[in-house]
């Protein structure tokens, strides 16, 4: 019985890895994926954004059916191969079936509905995007680096990514005085995003303040030019959805007018598409290189 232990346990250090199975703890319990997941299937931007991270290319991307959407900071890394399976809120599950995946990563928010009908597909892992910080998406990223048996990779490029994001607070050092305040605005309306959104976590993360309340921190809020004009942040930080959008039209009021970023030219329009569509490691260095490059402009 002994010899029989030996030999099993001897024989297990040399099987492949993708023969060993794995169970990944995640939003909506445990699933065990049975190899290295080769064909993959996202349906967010920030699962997307983890797998270019550990240079993994998917099958399937929820892109919206608009794949100018996927920027080439991926596309130069996981290339254009990739098969749209429709919108992230509501992803096609014949589709997501005819590619046959053997992992799938959803979104808390979005996805959990649809859990069990992924799962008949094929493994199925859901983690909190949406709703989740910058520091979330950090843990996220762990998870997905374990998913695929990339784990050690995965905590090399968390370090990696530290050490970036530590130089970029450096240089931000001597404006970390004002106050700051991430907003999307269209022709309709604007919203703000409060410390614990993701962006506004990652703006409080690099030092800035953030004037909203804790009861607006958890979700992107509806914004009027009263409530901006209550704020009154130092630095105003815009991704338009167009080019004649509510705050356009704002300009000729008088609230608008008295606020300290405009003022004193501290409004900046940034890349909506990256603001506020992606989140991850690569999203993450990217808002912050734009960040140096828009605080240099204030003397």
């Amino acid at each position: 019985m002994f010899k029989t232990l030996v030999f099993f346990f001897c024989l297990s250090l040399f099987l492949p890895q993708n023969a060993i199975s794995k169970t990944i703890t995640h939003k909506l319990g445990t699933t065990k994926i049975e190899k290295n997941p080769k064909r993959i299937v996202v349906l967010e931007f920030s699962f997307l954004d983890a797998l270019a991270a550990l240079e993994v290319s998917p099958v399937g991307v929820a892109d919206d059916k608009k794949r100018e959407r996927i920027g080439k900071e991926y596309t130069n890394v996981i290339g254009h191969d990739w098969k749209s399976v429709g919108t992230r809120k509501a992803p096609s599950l014949e589709v997501i079936a005819s590619l046959k995946p053997d992992l799938i990563i959803g979104d808390e928010k979005r996805h959990a509905s649809v859990y069990q009908l992924l799962s008949q597909i094929a493994p199925t892992i859901i983690l909190d995007s949406l709703s989740g910080d910058y520091q979330n998406s950090l843990s996220n990223f762990k998870v997905v680096g374990k998913a695929l048996n990339k784990s050690k990779e995965a905590e090399a490029r968390i370090e990696e990514h530290r050490k970036k994001m530590k130089q970029i607070s450096k240089v931000l050092e001597g404006k970390k005085s004002f106050s700051m305040q991430f907003g999307i605005t269209n022709q309709k309306a604007l919203w703000l995003h409060g410390p614990n959104s993701y962006n506004g976590s990652l703006l409080r993360f690099l030092g800035f303040k953030n004037k909203m309340k804790s009861g607006q921190s958890k979700n992107i809020a509806k914004t009027s030019l009263e409530q901006i004009s209550e704020l009154n942040p130092d630095v105003f930080v815009l991704g338009k959805y167009r080019k004649d959008t509510l705050v356009e039209r704002w300009s000729g009021e008088v609230l608008y007018k008295k606020l300290n970023s405009v003022k004193n030219n501290r409004v900046f329009n940034v890349d909506a598409n990256r603001w506020t569509r992606m989140r991850g490691i690569i999203a993450a260095e990217l808002k912050a290189k734009d960040l140096v490059e828009l605080m240099a402009k204030i003397k």
